[in-house]
C-alpha cells in the first residue's frame, strides 16, 4: 500500500525584511515609518500634512516645535508613526486597506504616493 502525505503548513512563508525606507497608510489612519525611513524625520517631535490631489500625494513637513494644526511623531524600535486620521477624513482619503510606498524628499518635505 502506498500513502501520499500532505504536509501541514498553516503559516506563510516569512521573507526577510528589506532594508529599504518605506512608510505605510493604514485605514486607522496611521503613517507607519520603517526603521529606515524613521530616519528622513531628523528626529523632529512634530509635523504638518498636506495632500496634493493632482498627483495623489501626501507631504509631510517635520517640525521642530508645535504649531498649530500639527502633528505629533511617535518614535519606538522599529520606526516612527503619525496618528492622521482627522487629516485623511478631512480630504476624504482614508485608505480601505494597506498602502505601502518607498518614501521621496521634494524639498522640506517628505513624499509619499497615496
Amino acid at each position: 500500500m502506498e500513502f501520499e502525505f500532505t504536509l501541514f503548513k498553516p503559516r506563510k512563508a516569512r521573507h526577510p525584511k528589506s532594508d529599504e525606507p518605506l512608510v505605510a497608510v493604514r485605514p486607522n489612519g496611521r503613517i507607519v515609518f520603517n526603521k529606515q525611513a524613521s530616519q528622513l524625520l531628523d528626529c523632529h517631535n512634530y509635523c504638518m500634512l498636506g495632500y496634493d490631489p493632482d498627483n495623489q500625494a501626501l507631504g509631510i513637513l517635520p517640525l521642530e516645535n508645535l504649531e498649530t494644526n500639527a502633528f505629533p511623531i511617535r518614535y519606538a524600535t522599529k520606526g516612527a508613526y503619525i496618528g492622521a486620521k482627522k487629516f485623511f477624513r478631512h480630504f476624504g482619503i482614508l485608505p480601505e486597506q494597506l498602502v505601502e510606498n518607498p518614501p521621496f524628499k521634494q524639498g522640506q518635505f517628505i513624499g509619499l504616493k497615496m
